[in-house]
């Protein structure tokens, strides 16, 4: 009888017992952690594959979250651009009470406070911001679509140009306007005028009435410049623009000697100084005008375009508050501003400082963006701008949703991978935790059987 071939069965019995105590091992760490790959050993390609597909559903998710902050702003537009609608519909409601002939003219003072009042309350509306960020600007922002950072482009959602409509007009051949108690009395002044696309010619100017002096004119597009003359000639030239812009000059006189400064859209464009330029108010001006000079008593260079608004101050406007208001309306009591037109509404000529009078036209129109008389259709075109508007973010709202939607479905798609590649088959692995604890207890019942038999085998030696 062999000895050795006993001593190798316990050997063999407790091999098989670890491989089943390991195996039981490995599907208890399985059921008990709910993971396929409790190891990489596991399943080497599987888990490089659910790695790469885990960090994909981690960007699903910060993708999704920037598409319901952009359908919160979305929304936040919605709900401001509700608000001009309903001021708008009062604003046209007012304009129609004006024109009623028993009114008295406390009634229609009372009118256009109300009206002002609204016309402020719109113009707030198109400062507003969500998170710093302006909700309503001409500039396009770019959203992340998917996690793949792909971005969508979208236009500016831009209301002060949806409720800007009035404008004066003058048709380039005998169109002009005054202003019949505009007087500017410092050394230090500065004009701001809003022109429309494509405007040539004389904006604004004070002149002798015996003579061809210019006291002060600005040229719009003169030879391929906009430029500024006094009584010596042109003293400031800037690059002219055919677009639709505001154009700021301002004079800082000091004696016998003024620095100009030149700012379009509120950015400095041009500066000069001249030794002789000072503005003088003399008894036989003609009445500053809009839209023409004077070849002695004569009108000549006439305008042509559109002028959407006109400001005159009796102090010098500093760069930072041309930037920051050059493109916002005014209350009118603004400190230095003795004159102020906005063409807009039911009392579009009236100056809005009450300083330096209304304009009186000559030639020259009221007109809404149609190119009609500014009235009630004015109102309807902005209501039907800011119509546009909301039927615009309606669409970018359910595209929004849409984006979601597609995230959040291949969120789930990746999570179901992810399940088949990483997680357990309960009922598989169940199984097998049964097979591997009988195996386990069989190994364990043998190997004490085989090491039994050796030691009988020995007492019998």
């Amino acid at each position: 009888m062999r000895v050795g071939g006993q001593n190798d069965a316990s050997k063999t019995a407790l091999a098989n017992l670890q491989i089943a105590k390991q195996r039981l091992s490995k599907s208890l760490t399985r059921l008990s952690s709910g993971s396929h790959i409790t190891s990489p050993e596991d399943d080497a390609a599987g888990l490089a594959q659910s790695i790469k597909l885990n960090n994909q559903s981690i960007r699903i998710d910060a993708a999704i979250q920037n598409n319901q902050n952009l359908t919160s702003l979305l929304r936040t537009q919605d709900a401001i651009l509700d608000k001009a609608v309903k001021a708008v519909k009062r604003l046209s409601e007012l304009y129609v009470l004006s024109q009623d002939i028993t009114k008295s003219t406390e009634d229609k003072k009372n009118i256009r406070l109300e009206y002002t009042a609204i016309q402020n309350h719109l113009q707030s509306l198109t400062e507003k911001k969500f998170n710093g960020i302006s909700l309503f600007s001409s500039s396009s922002i770019h959203t992340v679509v998917d996690e793949k950072g792909t971005t969508r482009a979208l236009s500016g959602i831009d209301l002060g140009e949806a409720i800007k409509t009035w404008m004066l007009k003058f048709d380039g051949v005998d169109d002009y306007a005054e202003i019949s108690n505009l007087n500017v009395t410092t050394d230090d002044y500065s004009i701001e005028v809003k022109l429309g696309e494509s405007s040539s010619g004389t904006v604004i100017g004070l002149m002798r009435s015996d003579s061809n002096i210019n006291q002060f004119l600005i040229d719009a597009n003169y030879i391929n410049n906009s430029e500024v003359w006094m009584n010596e000639g042109a003293v400031l030239s800037t690059p002219a623009l055919t677009g639709e812009h505001t154009l700021s000059i301002t004079a800082d006189g000091n004696g016998s000697i003024t620095s100009f400064k030149a700012y379009q859209n509120g950015t400095e464009v041009a500066n000069s100084a001249s030794v002789s330029s000072v503005l003088q108010n003399h008894a036989n001006n003609h009445p500053w005008v809009l839209g023409n000079d004077w070849d002695g008593n004569v009108a000549s260079d006439f305008f042509s375009g559109n002028i959407y608004e006109l400001r005159v101050w009796n102090d010098l406007r500093t760069a930072s508050q041309i930037e920051q208001n050059y493109d916002k309306k005014l209350n009118g009591d603004e400190e230095g501003l003795i004159g102020y037109w906005d063409f807009e509404g039911i009392s579009g000529l009236e100056d809005k400082t009450g300083i330096s009078g209304d304009i009186t036209l000559n030639g020259a129109s009221l007109v809404d963006s149609s190119d009609e008389d500014a009235g009630v259709n004015a109102f309807n075109q902005i209501e039907n701008n800011l119509a546009n508007l909301r039927a615009k973010l309606g669409s970018r709202i359910a595209a929004t949703n849409n984006d979601i939607n597609s995230l959040q479905q291949l969120k789930e798609n990746l999570s179901s991978s992810v399940s088949k590649i990483s997680d357990t088959d309960f009922a598989d692995e169940a199984t097998k935790y049964a097979r591997y604890k009988i195996l386990n207890q069989s190994a364990t019942a043998m190997l004490s059987q085989a090491n039994t038999s050796f030691v009988n085998v020995l007492q019998l030696l």
